[in-house]
């Protein structure tokens, strides 16, 4: 058995900038995805935990949400050598990933706007809508395309002339903004389900090199010459 030297290159962390991040919202108000959006952005759940979720894993009272489930796509072949590609629900990353999240106030409040108008829907199609419980889905009920996310996030990116970023730098984008905020790694690690601190720290790394700036010019103003 041959072992290989580790890779020592550390991918490169694409977030939104704060200023970015509040353009973007500004930006995506009245669109179908809006709502899925801002549960990422201030939630850090992975594209599969958010399109998995259900409302019966969000508590209203508390002000939570427990990820329970992710959904995947997979492709399946028969024995004709048939190649069909379908979305099943599946059980989260790691027992790390099972976990429950707070959610912001105002994220909360749009969220039971989602479901009032969700309801309305279900109740004009009747029998043609498939009710799986699921909060983000189509008019029909049936989940998303998990390509489509992505997809938008970029065209939106790419008008408002900012870079774009792959649907999972919202999740980065979030544990980013935690950092900035000075919540501790642990904490961090617990919030976005990482069954390993160093994981976390990558993150955390990434946004130390801004900081480091700001603290080498706190530095200049007190050594003047």
């Amino acid at each position: 058995m041959v072992t290989l030297p580790k890779d020592n290159v550390t991918k490169e962390i694409k977030v939104l900038t704060n200023d970015q991040q509040q353009e973007f919202i500004q930006y995506i108000k009245g669109h179908e995805l809006e709502v899925l959006f801002l549960v990422a952005l201030s939630t850090g759940l992975r594209l599969g935990e958010i399109l998995g979720l259900k409302w019966c894993d969000i508590d209203f009272n508390s002000g939570t949400l427990t990820v329970n489930r992710t959904l995947q796509r997979v492709t399946e072949i028969d024995r004709n050598g048939n190649r069909e590609s379908k979305i099943i629900e599946q059980l989260p990353k790691t027992k790390n990933s099972i976990r429950t999240v707070p959610i912001p106030q105002n994220i909360l409040s749009r969220l039971k706007d989602h479901r009032v108008e969700q309801n309305k829907n279900r109740l004009k199609l009747g029998e043609a809508y498939l009710n799986n419980d699921y909060v983000f889905c189509n008019n029909l009920g049936y989940p998303i395309d998990d390509k489509r996310p992505a997809r938008n996030l970029k065209s939106i990116l790419t008008k408002l002339n900012i870079e774009p970023i792959k649907f999972h730098g919202l999740r980065h984008t979030y544990a980013t903004r935690l950092f900035e905020a000075n919540v501790p790694p642990k904490t961090v690690q617990v919030l976005m389900g990482h069954y390993d601190i160093s994981i976390t720290m990558d993150i955390y790394t990434h946004v130390m090199e801004d900081t480091k700036l700001e603290a080498v010019e706190k530095l200049n103003s007190i050594f003047i010459l």
